[in-house]
């Protein structure tokens, strides 16, 4: 039995709207031999639905008794994690490992994205990865790992999407953090070396065997650059390895746990936001101690020369990135190519299309804050009330939320006041990052009424998300 499309959802939404709940068109979608799964929009939010023949793998039906229509039994479901584990046996709604040159990371905090996020992504020759969170994220939007890929899931099927995409447990520096993310399923581990970096350099003395034969190998070695050759020094190349030792030690340690869970995943380094800049010592130490002990990197995200603070563009010089980039890019192609990766890439027009012609191409980027900014755009034009209140507790809370991102906002860079026109007040630096920052204790303060007013907004909420990261991937791609 096939169904037309159209006809089917709107004889479907006719039978279903006397329950409260509408069909979304664009989810309609067969399931090999067992029937059709869609989303509905319900009172309560959005809820899977299945229409079969016979009996589906899906638990917790919405309605007493199943709907006839046609020859179709027709219920709706939660979308819990039990049902997305059983409608992923059946159907690519599992997160995968890259298989493009080109990737993209966009993070929703609130859950509710992924769908206008898929519609921007999927015209571009990029991999999404659509479940992107650190623990810090979680911790403060009170969500887990599983909350993150059960909500881009939904998006994917809202989406219609039928294509692959990658999940990324971000900024990982736990060890029950990585295996929490792991028992979710998440196909791209990023390991933050922070905590290396915060401990200090170890003695010279103390180095391994293995570091030790790292430095001596790369010692000397030239590496064709743009303009001329680099060679790696060795005292910078103990530096690093005195710095990062311990760390690489943990992120060896992680990649046996996946391994002891049988899980293959891509596998990137986080030093970003270190407050030196990466050397090609650094880096080079990096990938070949790794490699010694049996990690291939999928890529690292270096510091880069310039100031890459939330919800603003880059702040520096722009030949020196560009001269980073080209160095970077050059050791990673000569160390086992690697890619490499852009964090904090929201607004950073000025040199998206730079990373991608002097990458070739190669890379990964990384947004998140950005789609939570569309989301409070959108309460600034259709809520300015509750923007008012958000931006009370915004101001009031600035220390608590500065306390995780380094960003130069203060205080005084503020109004006292809310500001009377809500919109034009997001074109300014510090409100922009005031909010960037804050999401956490405004869902916890006031995320009934933020969930409410998106719901009632919500195709105003996807039209601004999806132009947002369209913005983004011209960047990157309109040159």
């Amino acid at each position: 039995m096939v169904l037309s499309p159209d006809p089917g959802i709107q004889a479907l939404a006719d039978l279903l709207r006397p329950h409260g709940f509408q069909p979304i068109p664009t989810s309609w979608r067969e399931v090999p031999g067992r029937g059709w799964v869609f989303v509905a929009r319900g009172p309560a939010g959005k809820a899977l639905g299945w229409a079969s023949p016979d009996e589906p793998p899906l638990r917790g039906g919405f309605l007493p008794e199943a709907l006839r229509w046609d020859a179709l039994w027709v219920n709706l479901y939660p979308w819990t994690w039990e049902n997305y584990q059983a409608l992923r046996a059946l159907l690519p709604l599992s997160p995968g490992r890259c298989q493009r040159p080109a990737s993209f990371g966009a993070g929703d905090r609130l859950g509710w994205a992924t769908a206008a996020q898929v519609a921007a992504l999927q015209r571009y020759p990029v991999f999404p990865v659509l479940a992107q969170q650190s623990p810090r994220e979680l911790a403060r939007t009170k969500r887990d790992f599983r909350d993150v890929l059960l909500a881009a899931a939904l998006g994917v099927l809202e989406a219609g999407y039928a294509g692959p995409f990658g999940a990324d447990a971000d900024h990982l520096q736990e060890e029950d953090q990585l295996r929490a993310a792991a028992a979710a399923g998440y196909s791209l581990y990023t390991f933050d070396l922070r905590r290396a970096l915060a401990r200090g350099p170890r003695p010279r003395t103390a180095l391994s065997s293995v570091a030790r034969a790292v430095i001596a190998e790369l010692a000397g070695r030239r590496l064709a650059v743009p303009g001329g050759h680099l060679v790696l020094e060795e005292d910078r190349l103990a530096a690093a390895a005195q710095v990062y030792e311990e760390a690489l030690a943990a992120v060896i340690r992680g990649t046996e746990i996946l391994r002891e869970m049988g899980i293959e995943a891509d596998l990137e380094i986080s030093v970003d936001e270190a407050e030196a800049e990466t050397t090609p010592e650094t880096h080079a130490f990096i990938v070949r101690y790794l490699q010694r002990h049996g990690v291939a990197l999928w890529s690292l995200a270096p510091r880069f020369p310039g100031t890459f603070e939330k919800a603003v563009d880059y702040e520096g010089d722009v030949e020196r990135f560009a001269q980073a980039v080209a160095i970077h890019y050059a050791l990673a192609r000569s160390l086992g190519g690697h890619r490499l990766s852009l964090h904090s890439g929201s607004e950073k027009f000025r040199i998206l299309p730079m990373f991608r012609a002097l990458t070739e191409g190669y890379f990964h980027v990384k947004t998140s804050g950005t789609t939570w900014l569309q989301a409070v755009w959108v309460i600034a034009r259709h809520r300015p009330d509750l923007f008012a209140a958000l931006y009370v507790t915004a101001r009031e809370s600035l220390e608590e939320s500065r306390r995780d991102y380094p960003v130069r906002l203060r205080a005084e860079d503020l109004p006292a006041d809310p500001p009377p026109d809500p919109e034009a007040a997001l074109g300014s630096r510090a409100i922009r990052q005031l909010f960037h920052i804050s999401y956490g204790v405004l869902l916890e303060r006031h995320g009934a009424r933020i969930y409410e007013t998106l719901a009632q907004f919500e195709a105003a909420h996807m039209a601004a998300v999806a132009a947002n990261l369209e913005r983004h991937l011209e960047a990157l791609f309109g040159g």
